[in-house]
Order: structure tokens, then C-alpha cells, then sequence
């Protein structure tokens, strides 16, 4: 009996601990100092998206301009809502929503003028490519031979192909012809995944890069607790190649590439989940209820294309001991 009583009250400390962890429904995130300093800005997008506990899932800015987004937390579940890309919005503010065919959890992304998704690991989608029309409504579902699709898409926005995560690993898909082809790159698992702005390296949520073309490792990995959607800075300062970190449980996290040294950039948010690129240069990203915008100031960009200076796999090849040591002290580091 009194080892059993020894076991509850460990339990339950256990627990509490767990929960004073977990981020609250209501919280906010808001920019640390470090992310003030950083140059960084964050505003609302949409807010009030009806909620589930994973939030809005794949979202992408449509060829259209507008902002597409899966939500699964409104009455009839599965429906693409179209919204302006702007911030200060609300979920009534929608310019239209339709019901899709069950995909969960879907990714999105926008290449060679189409807004397409993956299928997702579960559903009658599951593991496939869909390309949608601009107001959210399915075009064509591709049930390729080999091909599986399921919680990570971006665009290289080099070629313009899309680099996808699914049951066999990562993948490579050309979307520039009437039927899309593909190649495996590896079998390296993921769930959130990004690209390199020189269209050469393809990072997962494992906080690991691959190089396309071999699928050989060349960064990482990082652990970093509840990491899922990125992105990667582009500019002309001393944030360039910096990797974003939208996390499960409400952080934001930068990581420099030379001293893989971690900056919490923003913190107190509820669940975080999805990333997309805006073109005009922001970094989108979800939160358990509501969408937010993440800008790095002038000339500075997340998640675009290449600007001509160095990227990560390029400064590590390039870099020795004395590069690292001269950027050891230039971000300041945070532990998860």
C-alpha cells in the first residue's frame, strides 16, 4: 500500500509537470527581446479559426494572391477557406469556403501557376497529389504509381518543383507537365519541410538538410522539441541562412547555420504547426487558432528565393575553425 501511494503522487507530479508545459488555448506569442533586436515583426492574419487540437493545417498564397487555408475545426470538418492576404482578419472575414474530399493532414504549396496539396496520412486522399483551383475546390487528384505525399510540401523556387514528405521518405515532383513525374530523394522521415533559397538543399523537421540531387546529409540534425513547419532567411545581413522553427508548443526558434546555436525569437504561443511563404517576403504560420505573419525588416525575406550570398550548405563546406569561432558569439544561445 505505501508503495503504491509513492507511485500515485509521482504520477500525478508527473503530470502537472506535463501540463504547466503545454501552451494554454488563449495564449499569444508575442516577440522576445531577442526577436525585437533581430529586427523581427509579428502581426495577425486570421484569427479565430474554428479550432481542433492541431489548428489550421496546409495553407499556401493561391496564384491568385489570396491566402488558402485546410480547416477541419468547422462544422462538416475538411474545407479550404479563401481569405485576402492581409492581416487583421477574423474566420468571418473568409471570402469563401468549400468542402474538400477528407485529406488529413494535408500540405500545400503554389508552383507553375496551381495551388496543390498533399494527401495526407489518412483519408481517401491519403498519400496523394491534388491540385486545386484558386477558390479551394479540387482540379485533379493524381494517384501516381510510387508516389506517396502526406504532411510536408514546398516549392523550390529555383525549378519550381515541389519537395514533399511521405511514407517512403522525401521526394522530388515536377509539376511543369501535363501529368506530374517524380523521383525518391532518400527515405529520410519528416513531418514539416523547406528549401533552400539556392534550390539545393531541402531541411526537414528533423532540423536536418539533404541535398536534392543525392539525398546525402549535410546539416544536422538539431533536436529541437516540437519542431515542425520552417523557413529559411534570405538577406543582405547577418540573418541570412538562418533557419526558422515554428514548434508545437508555442516558440519560434532561429537557428545560425555556422554555430547551430538556437535564438527563441517568440514565445507564448499555443500549438504551432504549418509555415508557408509569402512573396512579398514574410513567413506565414499557424497557431492552434489563428494564422500569424513573420517579417524580417527591409531586404530580408523567409522562405523565398536565392539573394546571392552563401547559403547554409554552401558556408559549411566553405567554413573552418576560425569562421566558426568568429560567429560563436554573434547570436545569443537559448536552449529549447
Amino acid at each position: 500500500m505505501a508503495r503504491g501511494s509513492v507511485v500515485n503522487v509521482a504520477s500525478l507530479t508527473a503530470c502537472l509537470a506535463l501540463l504547466l508545459t503545454l501552451p494554454t488555448a488563449n495564449a499569444s506569442i508575442a516577440l522576445t527581446a531577442a526577436g525585437i533586436t533581430d529586427g523581427f515583426s509579428l502581426s495577425s492574419v486570421v484569427s479565430g479559426i474554428p479550432t481542433n487540437v492541431y489548428g489550421p493545417l496546409g495553407m499556401a498564397i493561391a496564384p491568385s494572391g489570396n491566402l488558402v487555408v485546410d480547416v477541419i475545426g468547422e462544422a462538416g470538418g475538411f474545407r479550404n477557406s479563401v481569405f485576402a492576404d492581409v492581416n487583421g482578419q477574423t474566420y468571418a472575414n473568409k471570402l469563401s469556403t468549400t468542402g474538400v474530399i477528407d485529406s488529413f493532414p494535408p500540405a500545400y504549396a503554389t508552383s507553375n501557376g496551381s495551388l496543390w496539396g498533399s494527401g495526407g496520412a489518412s483519408g481517401s486522399n491519403a498519400g496523394k497529389l491534388i491540385k486545386f483551383n484558386n477558390d479551394g475546390t479540387i482540379n485533379t487528384v493524381y494517384n501516381i504509381a510510387g508516389l506517396n505525399i502526406q504532411y510536408g510540401l514546398w516549392t523550390n523556387p529555383v525549378n519550381g518543383h515541389l519537395i514533399g514528405e511521405g511514407a517512403f521518405g522525401l521526394v522530388d515532383v515536377d509539376v511543369s507537365t501535363a501529368t506530374p513525374t517524380f523521383r525518391q530523394i532518400n527515405n529520410a522521415p519528416s513531418d514539416g519541410v523547406t528549401v533552400s533559397p539556392d534550390g539545393t538543399i531541402v531541411y526537414t523537421s528533423q532540423v536536418a538538410g539533404y541535398n536534392i540531387a543525392t539525398g546525402a546529409l549535410v546539416f544536422g540534425p538539431i533536436f529541437i522539441s516540437g519542431a515542425d513547419g520552417m523557413g529559411i532567411i534570405t538577406s543582405n545581413n547577418a540573418l541570412n541562412g538562418n533557419i526558422i522553427v515554428n514548434t508545437n508548443f508555442g516558440q519560434l526558434i532561429m537557428i545560425n547555420p555556422l554555430t547551430q546555436a538556437q535564438t527563441i525569437i517568440a514565445t507564448g504561443g499555443t500549438r504551432g504547426d504549418y509555415t508557408t511563404p509569402d512573396p512579398n517576403g514574410s513567413l506565414l504560420f499557424t497557431q492552434t487558432s489563428e494564422i500569424f505573419r513573420l517579417s524580417c525588416g527591409a531586404g530580408c525575406a523567409i522562405g523565398g528565393g536565392p539573394s546571392g550570398v552563401p547559403e547554409p550548405s554552401t558556408w559549411l563546406l566553405m567554413s573552418g575553425g576560425l569562421a566558426a569561432l568568429l560567429f560563436f558569439g554573434w547570436r545569443r544561445q537559448v536552449q529549447p
